[in-house]
């Protein structure tokens, strides 16, 4: 169902948070930026071979999580590290890039059996982003800081859009907003596109709301957001919070709270996507039973961005039944390009790593093509196809070493088509489903949602 547009009540809307940061703080962040993004190879030119794959269909490209917006650097300016900014989402011929970003991110710690999870009494990582807050925390609780974090990233995300003199980018806020975006290649003589490049933005945590918040006080915060422009929310980071339980929390991996069930009515009913990465797996099982159970049809969620288990077996990583949830509300998995969710090690060749990509795809698509789950989806939709479940969740920019930056999808793209099925030539991915994956499937997806 598509909504029309819900302002935030006026006496609810947050005073201005003030420019952006510069001085101390800008360097503190640029340093922070170097040490913790990291490719092996940068500004890859677009391969010709892609663009002649796709020359009779066309393509574009979505990447549905990138973490840029939390450095505080200037998105305009490509710059040595990190691995997006508009120029390289340009040269990259991105339809859309989804800006997200968590305002809370908790140091790893050890539980009782020495395995590694994230709890909310470990230091926060995220103070070093927001050097200008420290003082706050004499002032105001945890959650006040973190929403006033919130609201600083969609601040960085309005200048981002203010300095954009040639009109390169387009918001995206309405499902409308979705058509005419940039193709990397379209099908008349492969040519590229003169659209313009869809800018999303997302937050990953609502973390100042207790477990038995109000459904008019949830509803609140959600409008604030999306008045400030966020169209994509995921209730949890990396740990539990009011909202529900986390894949990684130290305390364990619990459902729903009464607030989360709150939540997501509020988004649905608000037009914004539901981002279900770092979920537990009983957070997604109960949000896709809402999900096919809402009054006004089936609601799709999204993971996206997140490793797959068949792959590579970390507490993190999704599930095969947590990928058929999702799947089972119409939604979609953006698998990720990172070293923690694919498993590669940093001395392998680049080739090598991308090869560990594809096989998370691969190990998505398998869980995906069960043959009970196939026969559940006909007889709930009438049909049914896999692949339009999959899609690019690359999480760019989120402290991460990947094996290149935002101008290396295509490359990804291209070890997707030469990845063949089992046993036979036939291709895996082949060009009609690529192009899906690609970029259709978030398209469609995200118009739904919106």
């Amino acid at each position: 169902m598509t909504t029309k547009p819900v302002a935030a009540p006026t006496a609810l809307t947050p005073a201005p948070i003030g420019p952006l940061p510069k001085g101390l703080s800008g360097w503190l962040a640029r340093v922070a930026d170097r040490a913790s993004n990291a490719a092996d190879r940068t500004r890859i030119a677009f391969p010709s071979a892609l663009e002649a794959a796709f020359a009779e269909i066309g393509v574009s490209i979505v990447d549905l999580h990138a973490d840029t917006l939390l450095w505080g650097v200037d998105p305009w300016r490509t710059r040595e590290s990190g691995h997006v900014d508009i120029p390289r989402l340009i040269d990259a011929r991105l339809g859309l890039q989804v800006f997200g970003g968590p305002t809370w991110t908790p140091l790893p710690m050890k539980n009782a059996e020495q395995a590694l999870c994230v709890s909310c009494e470990s230091i926060d990582q995220s103070d070093a982003l927001f050097p200008s807050q420290w003082l706050d925390r004499l002032r105001r609780g945890k959650g006040a800081l973190r929403r006033r974090r919130a609201y600083r990233l969609a601040e960085r995300f309005q200048k981002m859009l203010a300095d954009d003199r040639d009109k390169r980018l387009r918001p995206i806020y309405r499902p409308q907003d979705l058509d005419g975006l940039k193709q990397a290649v379209r099908p008349s003589q492969g040519a590229v596109s003169d659209g313009p490049l869809g800018v999303m933005l997302s937050l990953e945590g609502l973390h100042w709301v207790e477990p038995d918040a109000s459904p008019e006080h949830v509803r609140d915060e959600v409008a604030m957001l999306r008045a400030a422009g966020y169209r994509m929310i995921a209730p949890t980071h990396r740990f539990s919070n009011g909202l529900g339980g986390a894949s990684e929390d130290c305390s364990g991996r619990k459902g729903l709270s009464s607030a989360g069930r709150h939540f997501l009515h509020a988004c649905w009913s608000l037009g914004i996507a539901v981002d279900m990465a770092h979920a537990a797996p009983a957070m997604i099982r109960e949000a896709a039973g809402l999900a096919l159970s809402h009054q006004n049809g089936v609601r799709p969620l999204i993971v996206s961005h997140a490793g797959v288990r068949g792959s590579h077996r970390v507490e993190r990583n999704l599930r095969d039944a947590d990928i058929r949830a999702v799947a089972s509300t119409g939604g979609l998995i953006g698998v990720g390009v990172w070293w923690e969710a694919i498993g590669f090690e940093p001395s392998d060749s680049y080739e090598a790593k991308i090869e560990r990509i594809v096989d998370a795809f691969a190990a998505a698509l398998s869980a995906l093509r069960h043959p009970d789950f196939v026969e559940e989806m006909l007889d709930r939709y009438g049909r049914y196809d896999p692949y339009e479940h999959l899609a690019i969740g690359s999480d760019f920019d989120g402290a991460v070493m990947a094996p290149f930056d935002v101008t290396g999808l295509p490359d990804l793209l291209l070890a997707l088509a030469n990845r063949r099925e089992e046993g036979s030539d036939k291709p895996m991915f082949p060009v009609d489903k690529l192009k899906m994956i690609a970029g259709d499937n978030a398209l469609q997806v995200l118009r739904r949602a919106l």
